[in-house]
């Protein structure tokens, strides 16, 4: 078994085996590499009438571009992000309200979609984000004092307390004109002018 002959083959077919498995296992790193760059978890959230933010992870830190438009099959706008990362959160910015945009990721050359088509999201309407309904709720809450018919109220339950007649002390309603703002009141010369009018009538 000392032949050299067998030797040479034998570490010919060792070495071809060996290529075999180095060539296998660096095609499945690549193929797991290729998975790690696809986009996962993509979520698209506070949409607003000109903005909106997009986030997303991937298994190896990447630097992306989103490329959107109005049209799914005319993506024209693009928004890149700034540097590599494994948590992605880009903010889009200058959307027109009420529209739906598409979008897909680009990473590399490769552009990734929601399964065969963009993601899309429509923005908000100039209706929706008025704070209209609020604001005259607020001004009718600080108007409320202004219309009071307190003030009204009081002047008429203070009118027909007759403790006030007790005040002065005249019969005569000469008298308690004559002392209107000195003891007796306007009210003390009416009650005395009621009293008067039934003997007139008699």
């Amino acid at each position: 078994m000392d032949n050299p002959f067998i030797k040479k083959i034998s570490a010919i077919v060792i070495g071809i085996v060996l290529f075999i498995i180095l060539l296998f296992l660096s095609f499945r790193i690549f193929g797991t590499r290729a998975a790690d760059f696809e986009p996962r978890d993509v979520v698209v959230s506070n949409i607003e009438k000109n903005s909106v933010t997009i986030s997303w992870s991937t298994g190896v830190e990447t630097q992306a571009i989103i490329e959107y438009g109005t049209s799914p099959t005319a993506l024209n706008f693009f928004a890149p992000e700034a540097t590599k990362e494994k948590n992605h959160t880009l903010d889009i910015t200058l959307l027109s309200p009420s529209t739906t945009y598409y979008f897909v990721i680009r990473i590399g050359d490769k552009k990734y979609d929601n399964g065969g088509v963009p993601w899309s999201f429509t923005t908000k309407g100039v209706e929706k984000s008025q704070p209209s309904i609020p604001s005259p709720t607020k001004i009718n809450t600080q108007n409320q004092p202004i219309p009071t018919p307190t003030s009204i109220q009081k002047l008429k339950i203070e009118e027909p307390t007759p403790t006030q007649t007790l005040s002065c002390n005249e019969v005569d309603c000469g008298k308690i004109k004559e002392k209107l703002g000195k003891g007796c009141t306007t009210q003390d010369y009416f009650l005395c002018l009621k009293k008067l009018t039934p003997t007139t009538n008699q």
